[in-house]
């Protein structure tokens, strides 16, 4: 029974299948296929019912937590060897945003790299928003991740503060409120919107906001890139709630402060009943070192 069997069995049980558990543990699907039938051949069952979907059978339940144990005892074990020599090791898994404000993540893995050069980060950008980051977090297949969420605290959470700024609303420079140097959801409630899809933090807070006011909106189009977005609007194919720093210089484009105002924050999130390992910790704090603290209260 090799680790390499252990690990890619979790990962397919975890994520309930053989493809994203080969995507999760970083290698083909054959490679991850032959590891599990390599291990139940040696165990002399089967670990799961395969068909169109698969499950773990009553053996394969069995070695779930014991397969996890010996994956952390192994991880222990190389994290203590490399403390006596003043050292943090391991792998971190780091879930990314699309966009970070003025939070300079490249900056900041480049300088962890420097100072634990026994880690390793597997870093990913996030392909399902905020909410699936969470999600993945939850289910171990992330250690961390940055989000964006609207509250400041999440079920099964621990969440913490790293940057934030306003969300502006753009529309192109012919619209009415163009020249209003700033506006209220209720002037804009029947827009046609552009915006992110369910489940992407900026679109959590502007939909949150207009349910606070009893307004409903309607989303025209959804795009997961400002950049196109506002191509968009510059087209006149709608409007669209942005960041503040990721507000397209473009001339035809009117970016207008919203009332009440709305705000877009970048979060570290990790699980709040599953430890961190010492390599997860350390990378934790070099993020938030490079954030810019707890906003100001009020």
């Amino acid at each position: 029974m090799q680790p390499h069997q252990l690990r890619y069995f979790v990962a397919i049980a975890e994520t309930g299948s053989f493809t994203a558990g080969a995507q999760r543990a970083r290698v083909v699907q054959s490679a991850a296929s032959t590891a599990v039938r390599q291990l139940e051949r040696e165990l002399g069952c089967a670990l799961f019912t395969r068909g169109r979907r698969i499950a773990l059978t009553p053996e394969g339940e069995a070695l779930l937590p014991r397969a996890r144990d010996v994956l952390a005892a192994l991880d222990a074990a190389r994290a203590a060897v490399a403390a006596t020599r003043g050292q943090v090791a391991g792998t971190v898994s780091l879930g990314m945003m699309n966009h970070l404000a003025g939070f300079d993540l490249a900056s900041l893995l480049a300088a962890f790299g420097r100072a634990h050069p026994a880690v390793v980060v597997h870093a990913r950008q996030t392909a399902t928003g905020s909410r699936g980051s969470l999600d993945a977090v939850r289910s171990g297949d992330l250690d961390l991740a940055l989000v964006s969420t609207a509250g400041e605290t999440v079920p099964g959470m621990r969440l913490r503060y790293l940057d934030s700024e306003p969300i502006r609303f753009v529309c192109h420079r012919s619209h009415p409120l163009a020249g209003a140097g700033s506006v209220r959801l209720a002037q804009i409630a029947d827009e046609a919107f552009i915006d992110s899809p369910v489940g992407w933090g900026n679109r959590a807070v502007v939909d949150g906001a207009f349910a606070a006011a009893g307004l409903r909106r309607a989303i025209q189009t959804e795009a997961t890139d400002f950049e196109l977005g506002q191509a968009l609007v510059r087209e006149r194919l709608g409007v669209m709630f942005v960041p503040a720093s990721a507000v397209s210089p473009d001339p035809q484009l009117v970016a207008l402060d919203v009332e009440p105002a709305l705000t877009w924050t970048v979060r570290l999130a990790h699980s709040a009943s599953r430890p961190l390992s010492a390599a997860a910790a350390a990378l934790a704090a070099e993020l938030e070192r490079g954030g810019r603290g707890e906003p100001a209260a009020g």
